[in-house]
C-alpha cells in the first residue's frame, strides 16, 4: 500500500539524500544521519528501521532485507532506490542471499555462512569520494558488495580492501556490525565508531573517531593483475550484463571449488601470490583444527579470499576440468578433512552448480559412496 509509512505513524524526513551508486543501507544511514545531525539509531527509529525503546538496535538483518515500501516515503526515495540498498536485490544472483531470506521466518534461523564477511571491509579511496559537492561533504559510498566474502579488492584503486580500523582496538571491538555505536553522532560517515572501552556501554562513551578515508601505511601487499581481474569478474556478476541464473551458478561453483582447493592444499599454492598464499595457508590450518563441515566456511581474511577465489576461478576455467578436479581430490586419508568432507559440500550445493562442474564430477563413482557413508 502506498501510504504504509503514514499507517505506521512515520513522517517524511525534512531533508534526505539520494543514494550513491553501489551504496549499502548502513552507509546510507551514516551519511543521512550526518546530514541531519542526529545519531544513526535515532534516524533508524524515524524511518522504521529500529524498534522504539531503551535497547533499540540496528540489526544487520536490515542489510539483508529492507521494507522498501515503508522506508522509501519516509526517506523521500523511490521504492527502487530504497530496495537497492539491501542485499535482497541480489537474491537471484548470489545464492547465500536467497538462502538467508528463506530462513528469516524460521525460529532461531541463521544467515548462510557465505552471506556476510567476517569483519568490516572497505576501500579508503572510495570512502574519500569523487570530488562532487555531496561527496566532499559526506564522503563516498560504503559499498554493498563490501559486505560479502567475495569482495577482497578495489579494481578502481588497485588495492586490497582494508579490514577494520588501522588503529588497534581491544577486546574484539572489530566484531561485525551494520553500524558500530549507533547512538553516537559522528562528524563524518567515514569516522571509525569503534570504542577503546569495549566494556563501557554508556551512551556517552568515547569512540575512536579516526577517519577511515585517509591513506595509511597498512597495505604492504598489492593485488596482482590476476587478482584484480578475478575481482572485476566477480563484481561484474552483480550487474545486468550477466544473466542472473548464470551468475548464481558461478558463485555456487566457486564456493564448491574453494572447498576443494582447501581440501587439496597446498596443491594450488602456486596459483597465488605470496601474501594471499600465506593467508590461505592460515585459513586451511584453521579448518584442519575443526570438523569436516568447516570445509564450507568462507575465507577468513581479505588476502585468503583473494588467493582462494582466484585459484578457484583458475580451476573453473581449466579446459580439462574433470582432470583438474580429480587431481585435487586425493584418495581417502586419515584426518578430518578427507574427500568425504568435500563430497558433502558438493552434495549440498550441486543442484545450483553449472553443467560444466556437474559434468566434471559426474565421472567419480566413489563420490556417491563417500557421501552415503558420511
Amino acid at each position: 500500500m502506498s501510504n504504509s509509512a503514514e499507517t505506521a505513524g512515520l513522517q517524511p524526513l525534512a531533508r534526505s539524500l539520494e543514494p550513491l551508486q553501489e551504496e549499502s543501507l548502513g552507509g546510507y544511514l551514516l551519511r543521512l544521519s550526518c546530514r541531519l545531525r542526529i545519531s544513526p539509531i535515532e534516524l533508524a527509529r524515524l524511518t522504521g528501521c529500529a524498534d522504539e525503546g531503551r535497547h533499540a538496535r540496528i540489526s544487520r538483518s536490515l542489510m539483508l532485507h529492507l521494507d522498501a515500501r515503508r522506508f522509501a516515503p519516509v526517506a523521500r526515495l523511490s521504492e527502487a532506490e530504497a530496495g537497492s540498498l539491501a542485499l535482497a536485490s541480489w537474491a537471484d544472483r548470489y545464492p547465500p542471499v536467497a538462502r538467508s531470506l528463506a530462513r528469516r521466518d524460521v525460529p532461531r534461523g541463521s544467515h548462510d555462512g557465505w552471506l556476510f564477511n567476517m569483519g568490516q571491509r572497505y576501500c579508503p579511496d572510495c570512502l574519500a569520494g569523487d570530488g562532487t559537492p555531496v561527496q566532499q561533504a559526506y564522503g563516498g559510498p560504503w559499498k554493498k558488495h563490501w559486505l560479502l566474502p567475495v569482495a577482497f579488492a578495489c579494481p578502481r584503486h588497485r588495492r586490497f580492501l582494508r579490514e577494520g580500523c588501522p588503529q588497534p582496538h581491544p577486546g574484539g571491538a572489530n566484531t561485525w556490525r551494520l553500524i558500530a555505536f549507533p547512538s553516537a553522532c559522528a562528524e563524518h560517515p567515514a569516522e571509525c565508531r569503534l570504542s577503546f572501552q569495549p566494556g563501557n556501554t554508556s551512551r556517552h562513551r568515547p569512540y575512536c573517531g579516526i577517519r577511515l578515508d585517509q591513506p595509511a601505511d597498512d597495505d604492504p601487499h598489492r593485488p596482482s593483475a590476476d587478482v584484480l581481474a578475478a575481482q572485476d569478474r566477480l563484481l561484474a556478476l552483480f550487474g545486468p550484463q550477466h544473466a542472473a541464473a548464470s551468475a548464481a551458478r558461478t558463485f555456487t561453483d566457486l564456493r564448491v571449488l574453494v572447498a576443494l582447493v582447501c581440501l587439496s592444499w597446498p596443491l594450488a599454492r602456486d596459483l597465488m601470490d605470496h601474501g594471499p598464499g600465506t593467508a590461505a595457508d592460515e585459513h586451511v590450518r584453521f579448518l584442519s583444527r575443526g570438523h569436516g563441515q568447516l570445509l564450507d566456511q568462507q575465507p577468513r581474511s581479505v588476502l585468503a579470499a583473494a588467493g582462494l577465489l582466484t585459484a578457484a576461478l583458475t580451476v573453473l576455467d581449466s579446459p580439462g576440468m574433470a582432470d583438474t578436479v580429480a587431481r585435487h581430490l586425493p584418495a581417502r586419508r586419515p584426518g578430518r578433512l578427507g574427500p568425504s568432507s568435500w563430497m558433502r559440500v558438493l552434495s549440498r550445493h550441486q543442484a545450483g552448480c553449472s553443467p560444466a562442474l556437474c559434468d566434471a564430477v559426474g565421472g567419480m563413482p566413489a563420490a556417491d559412496a563417500d557421501v552415503r557413508r558420511a
